[in-house]
């Protein structure tokens, strides 16, 4: 090429892949990273005792999974890089690895669906997935700041439904030019085949019942093949062999789990199963009654975004759209089912499978579907279509904000349809006020907050737009610089992570700040967690604690055995009656079945409250009672008993909590020293198992 060509003057563009990376970086140090604790503060004490089967050896929670686990396929996937690079490590390896496949997925998504738009829709898609909060029907989130089986499982979906969507007769996840020319060959529509189906046989095995409803899911799309092919641009001998490989995929995954499925229900009699699984152990994720109307209209505003957008008469129809169009009607009639045999039938079979699990599918397709119409109107160039996208995009955050902004913009899109665009502007602008004015005195999320914040965004974008009439181009260097500092807080806290804890106040609080941002390594950040690392080096390694029902992460940090914890909870019958049997005594709460989960969902902090508020004595016959020779409890007050009238001894403190140990002398009798306090205790073992052996009643 000669010099002083037009073409040198153009910037090189740096590759997309590097606006994901970006992404990446935002969503660590804006949503954060969390590890070792939360719903992973249960799972994993199950992988360490794999590991190491003398850690939590008799631990009840540890133990019920004996009969029923489905978190096995997880586990083993953790194993092995855990072993090698150390379990915080790799859970953070894995976590980014579950980025790059749900890019892959929700990028060929949107790619698929539009494939006019450009490169730049797919990476638009991602951010509102990381973005999206609003409408979280069954409190499974899209993409959350710590690795579990479901966020794989989704992940792996994700690349499932986009080879589907654009043609699953084509192995590439790159959309073609043309998705209505017929396949090549017969290989490359087996090989398409196979990896939707591989897919979905991983998904299964991370997840059974997330990868059995997508794999449900995918069968009913092929069944709609066989039945109306010419509609989805599939023939009958592809969606057959889609059904045939999708059953063997998940082969595996139904020869794990028919074994123990009949323990799932044994030890307790259906009604009492009913009440303590779904009433008691999960209400949030398993009965739609129990969620928030306005959820419930968050969630129905992205369906009905999604459909006005793609019955858009001005866009030419594609294959994609068939097929994202058919799985969407799919997912919300059976949504529609499942909430008749959860809600009127009361089919416990249904309900233990948490089928709306899939309404985070359904809000994931339709924000793929979105995301074309917020890149259309943010560079329409007006400032009305940046207003309408920055209420868009500012809406995902809360549920409020989300109904707002869609009746906000299918007002104005109604206008535009009868084109009337100064009276779309003012009947728009009208409802948004109104809204704002709504959520301002009645929600308790602030829903306007993200609302005003998108419209103060919409003005600068705008007001800059008009000063500087073009966008930066993508340049590597911007790419690169931007990458780094989005990567900042990230590392940072990495650094803090491994920094001495001493030093000046100031420079501990931003220590402290930077690693409950981001926890990449075993770095407390309470009360318990200190405690539990305490508790580690400085007890016996068979011993057993009782302590609050509510945090999670004691059994996990300390690698001891807890007696009970709420969210610690197995899910077969005979592992739920002791653990409620053991949350009724924690709690000290006498009565049926129907009146705890009655007193449970009236105040559940209340009734939490109450192991806090007994005196130690009771706590100490709490103690034997559940084999238990240490207790976390709150820290001693002023009026708190005297060390020789207690029959807890206090071993440690640290803010609110405190450890102590079930003193096994009368306090009148003279102190003996700590070796031979232990030496003169009974077997441990023994007065364990005499605890077990104790019949608790079932509350």
């Amino acid at each position: 090429m000669r010099d002083g060509s037009p073409e040198l003057d153009q910037p090189r563009t740096a590759p997309t892949w590097m606006a994901y990376a970006l992404l990446f970086g935002l969503s660590l140090t804006l949503g954060g990273y969390r590890s070792l604790d939360g719903d992973q503060a249960y799972r994993l004490p199950l992988l360490l005792h794999q590991q190491d089967p003398a850690v939590f050896a008799d631990d009840p929670f540890i133990r019920a999974f004996d009969a029923f686990n489905p978190h096995r396929g997880y586990l083993t996937l953790l194993d092995g890089p855990s072993r090698l690079i150390g379990l915080p490590a790799a859970l953070f390896l894995l976590y980014a690895m579950t980025y790059g496949v749900t890019c892959l997925g929700v990028r060929s998504l949107a790619r698929s669906i539009w494939p006019k738009s450009g490169e730049w829709v797919g990476v638009l898609a991602v951010a509102l997935l990381l973005l999206a909060d609003a409408g979280n029907i069954g409190t499974n989130h899209l993409f959350e700041p710590m690795l579990l089986d479901r966020l794989i499982a989704f992940g792996l979906g994700w690349v499932a439904l986009a080879l589907f969507v654009r043609g699953f007769e084509r192995c590439s996840i790159s959309p073609s030019p043309d998705l209505r020319a017929p396949p090549r060959s017969i290989w490359g529509r087996g090989m398409g085949v196979l990896a939707i189906a591989g897919l979905i046989g991983l998904a299964g095995l991370v997840h059974p019942a997330l990868g059995m409803q997508l794999g449900m899911l995918l069968a009913a799309g092929w069944l709609l093949g066989l039945i109306v092919p010419g509609r989805l641009a599939m023939d009958r001998r592809s969606a057959a062999l889609g059904l045939v490989a999708l059953a063997v995929a998940l082969l595996p995954t139904a020869l794990m789990q028919a074994p123990q499925k009949a323990a799932l229900f044994e030890g307790l009699d259906p009604e009492t199963f009913r009440v303590l699984s779904f009433t008691v152990q999960g209400p949030q994720h398993m009965l739609p009654h129990l969620w928030r109307p306005m959820q419930w209209l968050a969630w129905f505003a992205y369906v009905s975004l999604a459909g006005v957008t793609l019955c858009d008469l001005g866009r030419p129809w594609s294959v994609a759209r068939s097929r994202c169009v058919a799985l969407l009607g799919i997912l919300l009639a059976a949504l529609a089912l499942a909430w008749v045999a959860i809600e009127v039938l009361g089919d416990p079979r249904v309900t233990i499978f948490q089928p709306f699990r899939m309404a985070t599918v359904v809000r994931g397709l339709c924000l793929v579907v979105i995301a074309d119409r917020i890149r259309s109107l943010a560079i329409r160039g007006d400032f009305g279509g940046i207003l309408r996208a920055a209420l868009l995009v500012s809406g995902l955050g809360s549920d409020g904000a989300m109904v707002v902004a869609v009746a906000t913009e299918l007002t104005w899109t109604l206008g535009d349809r009868l084109r009337l665009p100064r009276i779309a502007a003012s009947c728009g602008l009208a409802v948004l006020a109104g809204g704002i004015a709504y959520l301002f005195r009645h929600d308790p999320e602030a829903g306007y907050v993200p609302l005003l914040l998108g419209l103060g965004g919409a003005m600068l974008v705008g007001a800059w737009r008009f000063r500087i009439r073009h966008v930066p181009a993508w340049t590597p260097g911007r790419a690169i610089r931007l990458t780094c500092i989005s990567f900042a807080v990230p590392v940072l806290a990495a650094l803090a992570a491994i920094a001495p804890a001493d030093g000046p106040a100031w420079l501990q609080t931003t220590r402290e700040a930077l690693i409950s941002r981001c926890r990449f390594a075993e770095s407390p950040t309470d009360d318990v967690e200190r405690l539990a690392l305490w508790a580690r080096s400085h007890t016996p390694p068979d011993a057993r604690f009782i302590g609050p029902p509510g945090p999670k992460t004691f059994r996990l940090w300390s690698r001891r055995e807890v007696a009970f914890n709420r969210a610690a909870s197995p899910y077969d019958g005979h592992g739920l009656a002791d653990w409620a049997a053991r949350f009724a005594d924690h709690v000290g709460f006498e009565g049926d079945v129907a009146s705890f989960a009655r007193a449970y969902l009236t105040d559940r902090h209340a009734l939490e409250r109450r192991y806090q508020e007994m005196p130690d004595a009771d706590r100490a016959a709490l103690a034997r009672r559940q084999g238990a020779d240490y207790v976390l409890a709150a820290a001693p007050g002023d009026q708190a008993e005297s060390d020789d009238d207690s029959p807890l001894e206090l071993l440690r403190i640290d803010g609110r909590y405190a450890i102590y140990r079930l003193r096994e002398t009368p306090a009148h009798d003279s102190p003996l020293r700590l070796a031979d306090r232990r030496s003169a205790k009974p077997d441990r073992a023994q007065r364990r198992k005499d605890a077990e052996e104790r019949t608790l009643p079932i509350p």
